[in-house]
């Protein structure tokens, strides 16, 4: 019987030793290459390069005057939204489209641009 129970003892201790003993290690991710280096989006600035070259004919002529048109388009567009804005506004708030406020604004839009 002590033969036996050694021998039972010996198996147990040698069982969980071996579980114990066989530790894997945890996998590791994949290797990863670095990404590319970034590259510059535009080449150097010659005055940088050469700080002593005189500056070019372009650059020396005063800009054109700027039209007034343009100018004046942003005005009415900026105009437009505004009133697009107040319209949905009113929408927002459940306002009737049969209300005097709804109507300006409604009138206003359908207005010609003047061009």
């Amino acid at each position: 019987m002590i033969r036996r129970s050694g021998a039972m003892l010996f198996a147990l201790l040698a069982a969980t030793g071996a579980a114990n003993g066989q530790i894997t290690p945890t996998p590791l991710p994949p290797p990863v290459s670095p990404p590319p280096a970034a590259t510059p989006p535009q080449a150097i600035s010659p005055i940088l390069i050469h700080p002593y070259l005189p500056p070019s004919p372009s650059a020396r002529m005063p800009a054109p005057a700027a039209s007034t048109a343009p100018i004046d388009q942003q005005k009415m567009q900026a105009y437009r939204n505004d009133l697009l804005g107040r319209q949905r506004a009113l929408e927002q708030q459940g306002v009737s489209p049969a209300s005097p406020t709804y109507r300006d604004i409604q009138q206003q839009l359908n207005q010609p641009t003047g061009r």
